[in-house]
C-alpha cells in the first residue's frame, strides 16, 4: 500500500511538471522525460495519453490539442491562434507598462515574463529581444513600494462597498493622518495610481483623491456603506474633468487655443466642446479647477482663459507672480 502511495505521489509532481511545460512551450521529448523522472519510454507515453485526454474532456473551451511537433522531435500544446495573445498585442502591452513607470522593477519583470507566456512559443524570444534594453534601463518612480496586492485589496473594498481606514502621508508633510473612507475606485494617471474616495459621513460634494504609494497602512473594515444609485461613481467621466489627478472646484472653464495641435487637447478634454473661430480654436469643457490650471500654464502664450471670470483672474496673478520671479535679478 505505501508503493502505491509513493507511485501515486511521483505521477502527480511528474504529470504536474509535464503540465507546466507544456503551459511554457517546452516540447516533450520522451526519451528526455524518461531519462530525467527515471522511468520508462511507456510510462511517458501513458502520461502524454492521460495529458490528452485531459485537454480533449476538460479543456473544451480552450481548443487545447497535444499533438506531435516532428520539427521540436517531441510533445507540444497547440491551440487556435485566436486564444492567443498575439505578439504585437503582447508588445502594445509591454510597451505601456514600461512606459508608465509605475511598478518596482521586480514587480514588473514578473509581470513581463508571465506575458510572455501568453503568446506563441515561436514569439517569445522576438518579444524580449525587442525590449530587453528598454527593460535593462528601466527606472521605475521613486517610491518603489509593491502595488499589486494594495490595488487588489482596495479594488476589493470598492466591489464590495467597504470602509477603509486609512493612514496616510500627504505630499509635503510629515506626519500622517487617519481616514475613514468610502472607496469608490481605483484610477491610473501620470506614473501614479490613486484611491478616489469620499470622507465617511464627511458631507463633501466631490470625492479626494489618495495616491496608493502614499498608504502607508490600510484596514478594509467589514462595514459596508451605501450608494444612492443617481450618485454612483462614474470613472470614465471622472476621468475627463479631472487633470493630473489635481481635484478643486468643478467648473465650467472657456479659453481660446492657437497651438500647433487642436488633437492634443481634444486627447487631454475629451469631454469638451471645441469650435475654430477667427484662426484659433474656443474650447469649452466642464473640469476640476487645480488641475486644469496646471495643463493650461503648460500651454505657454498659446491659450487664454476667457471663463469664468475669476478663474481668469486667478490665471493673470499666478503669470504675474511667473513674471516677477523671472524679472529677478
Amino acid at each position: 500500500m505505501k508503493v502505491d502511495q509513493e507511485y501515486s505521489v511521483q505521477k502527480v509532481a511528474r504529470m504536474l511538471r509535464l503540465f507546466e511545460r507544456l503551459l511554457e512551450g517546452t516540447p516533450l521529448q520522451k526519451g528526455a522525460v524518461a531519462q530525467e523522472f527515471g522511468v520508462s519510454a511507456k510510462t511517458v507515453q501513458r502520461d502524454i495519453e492521460d495529458l490528452r485526454d485531459y485537454f480533449a474532456e476538460y479543456r473544451q473551451g480552450a481548443s487545447f490539442l497535444l499533438a506531435y511537433d516532428r520539427a521540436q522531435r517531441g510533445y507540444i500544446l497547440q491551440r487556435e491562434a485566436s486564444e492567443w495573445l498575439a505578439a504585437d498585442e503582447i508588445m502594445g502591452i509591454t510597451k505601456i507598462l514600461l512606459e508608465s513607470r509605475a511598478f518596482p522593477k521586480d514587480e514588473l519583470d514578473r509581470l513581463l515574463e508571465k506575458l510572455s507566456i501568453l503568446c506563441r512559443p515561436e514569439d517569445r524570444k522576438h518579444i524580449k529581444e525587442a525590449v530587453n534594453n528598454e527593460r535593462f534601463l528601466y527606472r521605475p518612480v521613486n517610491h518603489n513600494r509593491p502595488l499589486f496586492q494594495t490595488l487588489w485589496e482596495l479594488t476589493f473594498a470598492v466591489r464590495e462597498r467597504r470602509l477603509v481606514e486609512l493612514l496616510y502621508r500627504k505630499i509635503g508633510v510629515m506626519d500622517e493622518i487617519n481616514r475613514r473612507v468610502e472607496p469608490l475606485g481605483i484610477m491610473f494617471s501620470e506614473y501614479y495610481f490613486y484611491l478616489i474616495a469620499h470622507l465617511h459621513n464627511g458631507g463633501k460634494e466631490y470625492p479626494a483623491v489618495y495616491r496608493l504609494d502614499r498608504i502607508r497602512d490600510y484596514v478594509v473594515t467589514n462595514e459596508h456603506f451605501r450608494v444612492e444609485d443617481t450618485k454612483r461613481f462614474q470613472a470614465g467621466e471622472f476621468r475627463q474633468k479631472v487633470q493630473f489627478m489635481q481635484m478643486g472646484k468643478l467648473m465650467k472653464v472657456e479659453f481660446k487655443y492657437w497651438g500647433a495641435s487642436i488633437e492634443a487637447v481634444a486627447d487631454r478634454l475629451p469631454n469638451a466642446s471645441i469650435v475654430e473661430q477667427d484662426g484659433s480654436y474656443v474650447v469649452k469643457a466642464e473640469v476640476f479647477g487645480r488641475g486644469i490650471k496646471m495643463w493650461l500654464l503648460s500651454q505657454a502664450q498659446y491659450v487664454e482663459v476667457v471663463k469664468p471670470e475669476e478663474f481668469r483672474q486667478e490665471m493673470m496673478q499666478t503669470i504675474e507672480q511667473m513674471r516677477e520671479i523671472y524679472g529677478k535679478k
